[in-house]
């Protein structure tokens, strides 16, 4: 919070001591006739850094009660953090529009901030009249939101700075975010910051904090242990308010929220604020966004961002501890109790809405609950991350680090054309006609093997998040995969995307975006229907053109268990033959998530080159590619020919040179010259020849 400047309205009727309050806050002064509205100022650091350390900048905003400035008015109070309300000690009528009026004003213009209340010129007038305490005590039961009551007094310098301290203290350690007001009971939210501090605390965890525990909590939050007699008057108190608050071995949970409780209903707010910040948390008691923050997610378009092995490793000891009678599956209660200290269940996430995973009416499987996790960290990481924390993961920036792995470019992948043994995650967009069977394929992913009684999570009917399709248009599971030299199996994410016609159109508009996203396209089509494969053949094409032929492509026969036609048969084979292509793979109503098509389209994406259809545009391609090698290989070879011919030139004349000079010294005989040049012309006159013969042979292929 000290990074931040605090602002604070002071607001009540005129004339009732507003301007001097401020006065004798900021310089410690007072006059009889102050300035009717003081301009902003800010409030001396040690006016209230003795109490909140670090002191925030803080900025006091006197404020006009006339009508001519209520534009003014409004915007100075929506801007402030809190209000200080203020009224006459001597002058009841003042104390009665705090109800009437100003709290009133306050709700109509949507400030509704934590109020300060005062009475000024206590040396004025006596409050403690009857009339005065029955109406102060009303507003402060009726109004909750009123931090405290003080009396003061500007002239004799009374409680000046102890408002300004309630005031700052009311926005850097809020009661609000705490606490019911109404029935001074603990927050939900503030229930699950505490319960999942309890829990990280908890080393041993037996359910309770023994006196090792807590003195290593008291350190973390306060930077020193509690002292023997300290800690005993912590129990002390605990056992004799609270049943159940303290066990055999310790501080329980019920005892650790009490005390909290007990500290918020003491005022004293800044401690419990000390121990949520000292664990991570906001001001709305969420995991602080600048923690998030120290993870690195940068990453490029086509690159992904997935749970690595030691994310996965702590996912699975959180499977196994909440899975109290270990039938390999996650109930709603068991769930509902592994969430209990999370603000929400991050299957609840929008991101997650209603994508198919494995489950049965029992429950969610461990690999339905890996494949959430897998999908929400491809979808959102920092998210994945948020929901890790709640889950009792250390805050260290480094170990938070460790839990996620960022995928090399799809593009580097694919220009290994091999596997490429980082990836554990990969995206299979689904394409074909309507009815063709692509949700056979999506819910066969999910459907456990050797269980027909096991479901799928209910879709929901909404559109998804960002652009992408529907969520009921998704399908995620864990699939084993033999990988890399050794063949060894590895569990490997598949997600299946069903992509709609806006999706196509989107593709159409930014065909990169196909490219950077999808690993593998299958191509669904209707095995007894020749009109739905040859849709899915003209899509084949059509995207394949998209993505520049860089995308593995795999033509999958649905509604394999009411056979294929012969025609369709033969069709399939000749398009595969021209494309070359594998033959289609096959899927029916009974698909498991066992079947080798799902192994097959992971394969198709670790090997890439391998499943590109030959395409007529990848054809043309290919034939300028050899057309421009040949090119190049023509101007190679033509240079080395010109540089052997002139090498060769100068070779002979030297030798020429060199043969006159050692047989006939400084003379040479006219006859032996002439032989000597007419046998390099003739050398020359061959190698022209050769080139001539070797550029026109060249020209004719």
């Amino acid at each position: 919070m000290a990074d931040r400047t605090v602002r604070i309205a002071v607001i009540g009727d005129e004339g009732v001591g507003k301007s001097s309050l401020v006065l004798a806050a900021v310089h410690n002064t007072f006059t009889d006739n102050p300035v009717p509205t003081l301009p902003p100022t800010r409030l001396p650091a040690d006016t209230v850094e003795s109490y909140i350390s670090p002191a925030p900048a803080t900025l006091i905003v006197d404020t006009c009660s006339s009508p001519e400035d209520k534009q003014a008015w409004e915007l100075n109070v929506q801007q402030a953090h809190a209000i200080v309300l203020t009224f006459a000690a001597n002058d009841y009528n003042s104390l009665r529009r705090v109800v009437m009026h100003w709290i009133p004003e306050l709700e109509r213009v949507g400030a509704r901030r934590p109020i300060i209340l005062s009475a000024c010129k206590c040396d004025l007038g006596d409050i403690r009249e009857e009339r005065f305490q029955t109406l102060i005590q009303a507003i402060l039961l009726e109004y909750r939101h009123i931090e405290t009551f003080l009396e003061s007094s500007a002239k004799k310098q009374q409680s000046i700075p102890d408002i300004f301290y309630y005031a700052v203290k009311s926005v850097v350690h809020p009661a609000e975010p705490l606490v019911e007001f109404t029935t001074g009971q603990l927050k939900p939210l503030c229930v699950k910051a505490l319960k999942r501090i309890f829990l990280l605390c908890d080393i041993n965890a037996d359910g309770a904090l023994n006196d090792e525990e807590l003195n290593r909590f008291q350190i973390k939050c306060f930077h020193a242990p509690l002292q023997p007699t300290e800690l005993a008057g912590v129990k002390e108190v605990v056992g004799e308010r609270l049943p159940g608050g303290l066990n055999e071995n310790g501080l329980t949970l019920k005892g650790f929220l009490f005390l909290h409780a007990l500290f918020i209903e003491k005022a004293r707010t800044e401690t419990v604020w000390t121990v949520l910040r000292s664990f991570g948390y906001s001001d709305e008691l969420l995991i602080e966004q600048k923690l998030l923050d120290s993870v690195d997610f940068n990453h490029q378009t086509d690159q992904s961002v997935e749970v690595s092995s030691d994310g996965k490793r702590l996912l699975r000891r959180l499977f196994t501890s909440f899975d109290v009678n270990e039938d390999g599956l996650l109930s709603d209660a068991e769930q509902t109790e592994m969430f209990s200290a999370s603000p929400s269940s991050p299957f609840e996430d929008a991101n997650l809405k209603g994508i198919m995973v494995q489950s049965s009416d029992q429950g969610l499987t461990q690999k339905g609950f890996a494949s959430c996790w897998a999908y929400l960290t491809l979808s959102k990481p920092s998210k994945a991350l948020e929901h890790m924390m709640y889950l009792g993961l250390d805050m260290d920036p480094a170990l938070m680090q460790r839990q996620f792995a960022i995928s090399k470019t799809r593009q580097q992948e694919r220009r290994r054309g091999k596997d490429f043994q980082g990836r554990a995650l990969f995206q299979c967009f689904v394409f074909g006609a309507a009815n063709a069977g692509k949700s056979s394929l999506l819910q066969g992913l999910v459907r456990q093997h050797g269980q027909p009684g096991s479901s799928e999570l209910q879709p929901k009917a909404e559109e998804g998040n960002d652009g992408q399709a529907p969520a009921a248009n998704i399908a995620v599971n864990e699939i084993p995969v033999a990988r890399g030299n050794r063949q060894r199996e590895v569990m490997t994410t598949l997600v299946l995307r069903e992509m709609q016609e806006a999706q196509i159109q989107s593709f159409e508009e930014d065909p990169q975006a196909l490219q950077d996203a999808c690993d593998v396209a299958a191509f669904v089509f209707d095995g007894s229907n020749i009109a739905s494969f040859k849709a899915a053949q003209d899509l084949l094409l059509k995207l394949a053109q998209l993505a520049d032929d860089t995308i593995p492509c795999v033509l999958i026969a649905a509604k394999d268990d009411l056979g294929i036609s012969m025609d369709i048969q033969d069709e399939c084979g000749r398009v595969a033959q021209e494309l070359r292509m594998q033959v289609p793979l096959q899927v029916s109503s009974q698909t498991d998530d066992n079947s080798p098509v799902y192994s097959a389209l992971v394969a198709a994406a670790l090997t890439p080159t391998k499943f590109i259809p030959e395409t007529p545009t990848l054809r043309a391609k290919r034939r300028s590619e050899q057309a421009s090698r040949r090119t190049a290989s023509f101007v190679a070879v033509s240079a080395l020919v010109v540089a052997g011919v002139y090498a060769t030139y100068r070779w002979s004349n030297n030798s020429a040179s060199v043969s006159e000079i050692s047989r006939h010294g400084d003379t040479v005989a006219s006859g032996d010259r002439n032989q000597t040049k007419g046998g390099a012309s003739d050398v020359r006159r061959d190698i022209q020849a050769y080139v001539k013969g070797l550029f026109s042979g060249w020209s004719r292929s």
